[in-house]
């Protein structure tokens, strides 16, 4: 028997370029779209490697299938084959890349605490790829309220419970205000992923790449929402998350101006302030979300590109990644817009695709 040596790139990459070969063009998603009828829809995904769990989910309720927790099963079961065919470092940068969806797994039990969920309704919008493990997750979700959700935390020794503990005092004290509880999160785990994500190696680097540029659309989107609020300088900073490209000053002047027409003007990156300038653009139409979405497609955008960095590294695996997690909220896009009877041209409007990653598709 062939022993195969995880350490290396080389396996796991020619793994990543198989499903790669796999996503969806963007031919296939404008065809999605203009099919006429649940029937044909599904036809269509039955020839995707989605069919098994789009299948299975209209098998346990055909008047209204979950697709979203379908979407989901299929993306924890891509994620867990290329974490599962790492090992050494890879297996290191890419647990770290999935970390992300412990972070997005704790903030949702939250919400649901906060909104008064069942368990088996926010179990079932998990996605179980990083540390955290479904088991731990649903044990997790059982618990009544979010001082519980938290005390469990401890007592099973998961890291995430010391902001979280340390947090609560204030969580309280803003008639809890989840976005105390999210912030602390998000600061933790940044900080954290920071710290490992040291020297020079070119796969630590597109890892390190990535994490800053999440910093940085998050402490972005921040300064959008607080825009005009009266807040201490203290206040502010509170707000920001370090390990971004901008210094503290710098967001603390830009919130100083107050106005967002003069926050995109003067963000000292212009290719972010390209981009904002677009969102801005769509600012009066839609608010806020504009922002959001621009900052989240140049998230993709910048991980997608990680493929052609340096195609013997992890940039194939953070490429793959982006882009399957982006294929994932097109469908989303596409299956919701269906059953909510949007008309097409709404739908497709709202697709985002790369590009540069479409001749690779099949």
């Amino acid at each position: 028997m062939v022993k195969v040596d995880l350490s290396d790139y080389g396996y796991v990459n020619a793994r990543v370029r198989g499903m790669r070969s796999h996503l969806l063009t963007k031919d296939f998603f404008m065809r999605l779209v203009e099919v006429d009828s649940f029937e044909a829809l599904h036809s269509m995904m039955d020839q995707t490697v989605y069919r098994s769990e789009i299948n299975e989910a209209v098998l346990m309720s055909p008047d209204r299938p979950d697709y979203d927790q379908a979407l989901n099963i299929n993306l924890v079961a891509t994620l867990r084959n290329i974490l599962d065919s790492t090992g050494g470092e890879p297996h290191r940068l890419v647990n770290m890349l999935l970390s992300r969806y412990d972070v997005l797994n704790l903030k949702t039990i939250l919400r649901g605490k906060k909104g008064n969920a069942t368990p088996s309704e926010i179990t079932s919008t998990l996605v179980p790829v990083g540390n955290l493990r479904m088991d731990v997750l649903e044990q997790l979700a059982r618990e009544r309220e979010i001082r519980q959700v938290i005390d469990m935390m401890a007592t099973l020794r998961i890291s995430y419970a010391r902001p979280l503990t340390a947090a609560l005092g204030d969580f309280i004290k803003h008639d809890q205000d989840l976005a105390v509880l999210e912030l602390a999160l998000d600061r933790f785990h940044f900080q954290d992923a920071m710290k490992e994500l040291k020297g020079r190696d070119k796969n630590v680097d597109m890892v390190r790449q990535m994490f800053t540029a999440e910093i940085d659309m998050r402490n972005i989107s921040t300064l959008v929402r607080i825009r005009g609020i009266r807040l201490d300088d203290e206040d502010v900073m509170g707000l920001r998350l370090p390990g971004g490209s901008l210094t503290a000053g710098q967001f603390l002047d830009l919130d100083r101006l107050g106005d967002i027409v003069r926050i995109v003007a003067e963000y000292p990156d212009p290719s972010y302030r390209k981009l904002l300038e677009k969102a801005l653009s769509e600012y009066q139409e839609i608010d806020v979300v504009a922002f959001d979405k621009e900052l989240e497609r140049a998230l993709i955008k910048q991980g997608v590109a990680m493929s052609n960095v340096d195609v013997l590294g992890i940039g194939v695996i953070i490429g793959f990644v982006w882009a399957k997690q982006n294929e994932i909220i097109n469908l989303r896009i596409v299956l919701r817009g269906k059953m909510l009877d949007k008309p097409q041209a709404a739908i497709a409007k709202d697709l985002y695709f790369v590009e540069r990653l479409v001749g690779e598709a099949a």
